[in-house]
């Protein structure tokens, strides 16, 4: 009786666990991964780092055929400067889903944050390779200003034209834009741009500054001082800061 009873009890354990390893389990299994993602997001909202991490790496864990909580984890450690994590993160949600365009822009920006430009320029064309990106945006300033950085002037404003092309109000694009126009020399057009992005948003105090620096090389000083003071009104100290001080001494 004993003995049968040892038996009935193993075949019963053994049932139980194929059942756990059933449809059933691998439902709860990405459940749970969801769940850990879904938490991972709100800390990343909150700029909990640190708990955004430890969520993300759970999903991963759970579920690591899933790019989206690849990406996450790469997002969270780009955001805490663990670069080199944040790159293998990235790297392996786009080897998952290839049309994940937002990790391809996260990935640019990691190798960016190493000076890793060829990376970060396929990364950025990757992202922008997919029709449906919902952010190029991002890619395409990020483009400019790697080219913008190596001194490669007439590609970055090319990047930043496409950009206005598709966004016409952005701030961003225009600023951009007219900076790389400054470098070339061309002010009169530069101009243009830096006060087309100050009348979309004029509370950034680099685009104060930097038409500050335009009005001052075209020899409108008085309009100049105003656009430089304007700068530190917005920001006294912030990193526009210093350069609008120089400026306005040079002014007085």
């Amino acid at each position: 009786m004993t003995a049968w009873i040892r038996v009935v009890t193993l075949v019963g354990i053994l049932a139980s666990l194929v059942a756990c390893s059933g449809p059933e389990a691998e439902v709860a299994r990405q459940d749970s991964a969801q769940g850990h993602y879904d938490i991972g997001l709100g800390a990343l909202a909150d700029n909990n780092l640190s708990k955004a991490i430890s969520e993300f790496k759970l999903a991963v864990e759970e579920n690591p055929s899933n790019a989206r909580h690849q990406h996450g984890l790469g997002n969270a450690y780009l955001r805490n400067n663990q670069i080199d994590e944040a790159i293998a993160a990235l790297r392996r949600a786009g080897e998952l889903e290839p049309r994940l365009s937002d990790a391809f822009n996260d990935l640019g920006a990691a190798y960016m944050r190493k000076q890793m430009w060829d990376p970060a320029i396929e990364a950025f064309r990757r992202a922008l390779a997919n029709p449906n990106y919902l952010n190029p945006e991002r890619a395409y300033l990020n483009l400019g200003n790697i080219y913008f950085i190596r001194g490669q002037f007439d590609r970055a404003a090319e990047e930043f034209r496409r950009l206005l092309d598709l966004f016409p109000q952005s701030a961003d694009g225009h600023f951009f834009l007219g900076r790389t126009l400054l470098a070339q020399g061309k002010l009169a057009e530069a101009r243009e741009h830096i006060e087309q992005a100050i009348k979309l948003d004029g509370t950034v105090a680099a685009f104060h500054l930097d038409l500050g620096i335009v009005l001052l090389r075209s020899g409108q000083r008085a309009e100049a001082r105003e656009s430089f003071r304007r700068a530190l009104d917005l920001n006294p100290a912030g990193p526009e800061a210093e350069a609008a001080r120089r400026n306005l001494r040079e002014l007085n």
